[in-house]
This record gives C-alpha cells, sequence and structure tokens, in this order.
C-alpha cells in the first residue's frame, strides 16, 4: 500500500509538472517582436555593391596530361554531362534568388562568366549533384581579385521530401543555396562603408583599363598572391583620374549599357529556369529512390561477391584438406572434408551468381537515371538591342551574345576615340 501511495504520488508530481510546461498564453509570440529585424544594418547601409554569378563550374574530372575532360573518370562517377551544364545554370539561379531574398546588395545578376563588371563575384563549383546529395563550393572575390573568402556547402535531401505535399514545387536542394547565401552576406558584414567605396572605385577603374589601357594603365597595378592555397591576381590602385574626365564619363555611359544588356540578360536564364524546372524536379523526384536503390545493390553486389570469394578460397582449403586426409587413409576425415568442399563451392556460386544480378540490376536502375538526365538542355532567344540609333542583332548562347555586345559597345568608342584626319 505504501509502495503504491508513493507511485500515485510521483504520478500527480509529474502530471503537475506537465501542465505547468503547457502554453498560458496563445495568439502571437512576444519573442519574435523583440528579435532584431536580419540584416537590419546591411540593409540601410549607404553603399550597396553589386554580385555577379557566373554559371557554375559543372565539376568534370580533368585529365592532368591533356588538360580536357577525362570521359572515363566522368563515366565512373556517373556523371552525365548534359544534365551537369544545366545544372550550372540553374544552381547560378537559385544563388542568384537566395542572394536576392537577402535585401543587401545593388543587384545581383547571373552572368556567362567572369569577365563582367561588377564589385564582387560568386563563382561556384558543383561537387556533387545526384538528386540524393548536393555539395556545392563557392569563392568570393572582390573587383580588385582579393579572395574574401571560400567555403563547401551540403545537403541530403530526406528520403520522405516528396512525399509532403507541402513541398511540392519547392526545390530540395534549397538548404544548400540558403546557408550559401548566409555565408556570402557574413562577409559583406565584415566590410566597412570605405571598403565597400574602395571596391565600387576599382570595379570602375579597371572597366576603363579595358577600354583604353594605354590612359588608365597609370593608376593600377597588379601582383601576384596567394591565399589559403590559392593563387590570384591583385589589383591596387595608385591614383585617380579626374571624376569630369570626359573619356571616363563616356566609358560609363557605355557601362551602363553593358548593365543593361545583363539586366536583361536575366530575363533568359528566368525563361530557361521556368522552362527546365519541371523537368528537373521530375528527374530529382524520379532518381531519388533509383540513386538510393542502385546504391543498395552496389552494396549487397559488393558484400556477395565477397562472401563469393570467401567461399571459394574456402573450398580450395577443404580440398586440399580432402587430398591430404585421403593419402593418409582417413577416409571419413576425408569424406566430410570433401562434403563441406561441395558446399562450399556451390555457397561461392551461388554468392557470385546473385552479385552477378545485383549487378545487372545496378545497370538497370543507372539506365533510368541516365534517360532522365540526358532530358535536359538550354536555349537563349536572339536579342536586337540599340544603343545611340545604332541597332544590333545577338544569337547564339549566352555567352556569344554578350560578346558580341561587348565587341559592339568597345567599337562606338574606338570610333570616337579615332580622331578624324583631314587630307
Amino acid at each position: 500500500m505504501l509502495l503504491a501511495a508513493c507511485v500515485t504520488l510521483a504520478g500527480c508530481n509529474s502530471t503537475k509538472r506537465n501542465v505547468s510546461n503547457e502554453p498560458l498564453l496563445v495568439g502571437p509570440s512576444p519573442v519574435s517582436e523583440r528579435e532584431p529585424q536580419r540584416n537590419q544594418r546591411l540593409s540601410t547601409a549607404a553603399v550597396f555593391l553589386d554580385v555577379a554569378i557566373p554559371t557554375f563550374s559543372p565539376g568534370f574530372p580533368i585529365d592532368a596530361r591533356t588538360g580536357e575532360i577525362d570521359f572515363e573518370e566522368l563515366d565512373e562517377e556517373g556523371i552525365w554531362p548534359q544534365l551537369r551544364r544545366t545544372e550550372a545554370k540553374l544552381f547560378a539561379a537559385e544563388m542568384k534568388a537566395a542572394l536576392d531574398a537577402e535585401k543587401v546588395f545593388g543587384s545581383v545578376s547571373v552572368t556567362p562568366d567572369a569577365s563582367t563588371p561588377s564589385d564582387l563575384f560568386v563563382l561556384g563549383y558543383i561537387d556533387e549533384s545526384t538528386s540524393e546529395e548536393v555539395s556545392i563550393s563557392i569563392k568570393v572575390l572582390d573587383s580588385s581579385g582579393e579572395i574574401i573568402g571560400k567555403k563547401s556547402f551540403a545537403h541530403t535531401v530526406s528520403n520522405g521530401f516528396f512525399r509532403d505535399q507541402t513541398n511540392q514545387g519547392k526545390n530540395p536542394y534549397a538548404p544548400v543555396f540558403l546557408r550559401a547565401s548566409n555565408y556570402v552576406v557574413s562577409l559583406l558584414a565584415n566590410l566597412s562603408d570605405e571598403q565597400k567605396n574602395d571596391i565600387k572605385t576599382m570595379s570602375l577603374m579597371r572597366y576603363a583599363r579595358y577600354y583604353a589601357p594605354e590612359v588608365f594603365d597609370q593608376y593600377i597595378t597588379s601582383s601576384v598572391k596567394r591565399k589559403n592555397g590559392d593563387r590570384f591576381y591583385k589589383f591596387e590602385l595608385v591614383g585617380l583620374p579626374d571624376r569630369e574626365d570626359p573619356m571616363l564619363k563616356r566609358i560609363e555611359e557605355l557601362r551602363a549599357q553593358e548593365f543593361l544588356f545583363v539586366d536583361r540578360l536575366q530575363d533568359n536564364y528566368e525563361v530557361f529556369q521556368a522552362e527546365t524546372k519541371l523537368a528537373y524536379s521530375t528527374w530529382q523526384e524520379e532518381t531519388l529512390p533509383e540513386i538510393r536503390a542502385a546504391r543498395q545493390a552496389r552494396v549487397e553486389r559488393n558484400t556477395k561477391a565477397v562472401l563469393g570469394v570467401g567461399a571459394a578460397i574456402l573450398a580450395g582449403v577443404f580440398a586440399a584438406k580432402s587430398s591430404n586426409k585421403s593419402r593418409q587413409g582417413n577416409s571419413s576425415a576425408s569424406g566430410a572434408n570433401s562434403a563441406a568442399a561441395v558446399l562450399a563451392g556451390i555457397g561461392s556460386v551461388w554468392a557470385i551468381n546473385d552479385a552477378f544480378k545485383n549487378n545487372a540490376r545496378l545497370k538497370v536502375h543507372s539506365a533510368v537515371i541516365d534517360e532522365q538526365g540526358q532530358a535536359l538542355d538550354l536555349s537563349v532567344s536572339p536579342m536586337v538591342l540599340e544603343f545611340e540609333s545604332q541597332s544590333v542583332e545577338l544569337s547564339g548562347t549566352a555567352q556569344e551574345q554578350y560578346f558580341q555586345w561587348k565587341r559592339h559597345l568597345r567599337g562606338i568608342f574606338n570610333e570616337e576615340a579615332t580622331p578624324s584626319i583631314q587630307l
């Protein structure tokens, strides 16, 4: 009875503790109101930096001897080039969306490469992308070439992600881009307004030097630097031209036209993203179970192959012992060892044969993944742009169109810079 009373009292105490932990209020929590607004200091800063995100590197293995893609290694790693090239553009667009959401930058643009004028560059590299595992590395540089920071980010897609209807239309890779964007913002928070102004000035001066190196070379020096194992060119300003310099003013106008082209190019990336979203999402959803099944088949294949080889070795040992016993006249021991050898041999054949069956199943899963991965591609619409009554039609890939427009702007500058000579 005493024990029962103790148990009853303990139960009552436990119940009281549970009740005391229940919320006393309903409705909005005042805690969130006391929390400082995220990125408030950066969103009200005096200087905003522009960010360029070149198309990610697809992460193809490279042959050290030729410098070309190592297709054998590509096949061994299960990388499909067409899919990875598509992902390289999609990942850059996802990174742009994540940085745009931070609302602490001037402009954020996806570009074909790093030749665009900008204040910050976010260079991305695809380490792995299997619909289950995604891993990217980013390197952040400013316009002087200084590496501000670099870091890798990885994410494993939950097995039940696509089963949850609330995830419909969501990107299962989103967490990796969110963490990467938070990292870029953390680097921005370390920069003072003075440093940001220096970065923006360097952006303009390097662009001016691109157009007129004979005039603006005197203001910039460069040297090779090393940082955390990376080798890069570091540019430094040793002087500045007059802000009212007519040539510099004209170059600023041309740079504004290049910015307008990059802004318009974003429409193409958005169209590309919209057109490939359904196909890529289908690839992720349908290949996720195939990836897991393929990995399981690989584990089973390797395990059974090891068991088969072990059984074959054991059969050989028993056969040798049987032969020795037979020569020694021990017929019972010889018979037992012979039976063991037969059983081990049968086990060896079964295990190796089953391993081959699993290997064939593995190939089927890989074929499904391959079929899904080959369905994606990119097309860029032609553009007709006009500047100062001169129009030019651009065609080809995004990178080709960008170079065509840059050549057109440079041609305008060269025509104006060439003095007319009367004979």
